[in-house]
């Protein structure tokens, strides 16, 4: 009889043990298993930093006469912009390096005239080149690298700036990216007033409206 008990006392302690052994490794297995689901405080961040992708801006630079010329997007990380720039279509755009800057208007109107007044021209109304508040002097907030475009007209473009925020391109009348002829034709429109502005595009969160 005394044995039956001891058996008895030593099997009831068995599950006890199975028990504590199997929620004891559950709980390892658990976290590189099903973390992926449950560990959203680590991907959490990997998450807030695709927020700001979600809320990129765009871009679409048309010629005076309406043609797609290429699509830019703006995405706002860590305190700086990554700015990518691709042509749509080629044999639009001439081989080249084309000056390109962010302008302080996002308006993109043909033959428009300049905030200051004086004759019209393509894309005038967009301004000059875009100033974060509190900043003067060159390289101006609005400039970017010149976008250079093969021998068919195609170009593709990734750079980065801190030189304004989000916030700041949406401020107000918004703002425009701008692209000029090839920089050995339109060296005497750097100025940002003159002509040589050959493709627009308001910076905004709207997707193109089709033509």
């Amino acid at each position: 009889m005394t044995k039956p008990a001891g058996v008895a006392t030593l099997l009831s302690a068995l599950p006890v043990v199975a028990v504590s052994a199997c929620s004891s490794p559950q709980h390892p297995s658990t976290q590189p298993g099903t973390t992926p689901a449950v560990q959203s405080g680590g991907p959490t961040s990997s998450v807030t930093s695709a927020a700001p992708g979600a809320a990129s801006l765009t871009a679409h630079l048309k010629t005076a006469d309406g043609r797609d010329v290429a699509t830019a997007t703006f995405d706002f990380t860590n305190g700086y912009a990554t700015v990518t720039v691709k042509t749509v279509a080629a044999g639009i755009l001439a081989p080249g390096f084309h000056p390109m800057h962010v302008h302080e208007i996002g308006k993109c109107e043909p033959n428009s005239v300049a905030p200051t007044g004086g004759p019209p021209g393509n894309f005038l109304s967009a301004g000059g080149h875009f100033q974060a508040p509190g900043h003067t002097g060159k390289p101006e907030s609005g400039d970017l690298p010149s976008l250079e475009a093969r021998s068919d007209g195609s170009a593709y473009l990734v750079t980065t700036t801190d030189a304004f925020t989000r916030d700041e391109l949406l401020a107000g009348n918004k703002t425009a990216l701008m692209l000029h002829g090839p920089e050995d034709a339109s060296m005497g429109g750097m100025g940002g007033m003159a002509t040589g502005r050959i493709a627009c595009g308001v910076i905004g969160t709207d997707q193109p409206t089709p033509r």
